[in-house]
C-alpha cells in the first residue's frame, strides 16, 4: 500500500497530534497559511498568476493539509493578496521569515522584476540579511538543479 513504510525505507513522518473538533486556526496552521498567502502575494507582486505559480501554491496547500476554513482564506487571497506590510507583520521571528522567503522564492520560480522588488522588500521588512537571502536562494538553486 502507498501509505505504509517498508521495514528497510525511510522512517514514516511522525503522526501528527490529534486534532479537536472545531477549533481555531491553530499556531501550525496559521504559520502554513501565512506561507501560502506570502507566495500568493509574490507570484502576484507583477500583477498575474501563472500556472506554475498556481502549481506551486496549490501543492504548498495540500501540503500544509489546512482545513477548509483556511483554504477559503486562500482563495480569497488569490483575488485580492494580502499586501506585503501585513505578511511581515505576522512574521514573529528568523525561522519563520527564512521559511516564508523560501516559499516565495519557489512559488515565483525565476522573478520578473516586480517579483524580486517585492522579494527584497520581504527580505528587508523581514530582517533577514543579505547573506541568508543569498544562503536559501542558494541552497533552493541547488535542489532545483537536481531534478
Amino acid at each position: 500500500g502507498a501509505g505504509r513504510a517498508s521495514p528497510w525505507g525511510s522512517p514514516p513522518p511522525p503522526a501528527p497530534p490529534p486534532a479537536a473538533p472545531s477549533r481555531p486556526v491553530g499556531a501550525e496552521d496559521r504559520e502554513a497559511l501565512l506561507i501560502v498567502r506570502a507566495m500568493i502575494a509574490a507570484a502576484r507582486a507583477d500583477g498575474a498568476l501563472d500556472a506554475e505559480e498556481r502549481a506551486a501554491i496549490a501543492g504548498q496547500l495540500d501540503r500544509a493539509g489546512l482545513e477548509a476554513e483556511a483554504r477559503e482564506l486562500v482563495l480569497a487571497e488569490f483575488a485580492n493578496p494580502a499586501p506585503l506590510e501585513a505578511l511581515a507583520a505576522e512574521i514573529g521571528d528568523p525561522v519563520l521569515a527564512a521559511q516564508v522567503y523560501a516559499a516565495c522564492v519557489l512559488a515565483v520560480g525565476e522573478p520578473s522584476p516586480g517579483e524580486r522588488a517585492w522579494l527584497d522588500a520581504l527580505a528587508r521588512r523581514t530582517g533577514l540579511g543579505a547573506a541568508t537571502v543569498a544562503a536559501i536562494e542558494g541552497r533552493l538553486a541547488a535542489e532545483a538543479g537536481r531534478g
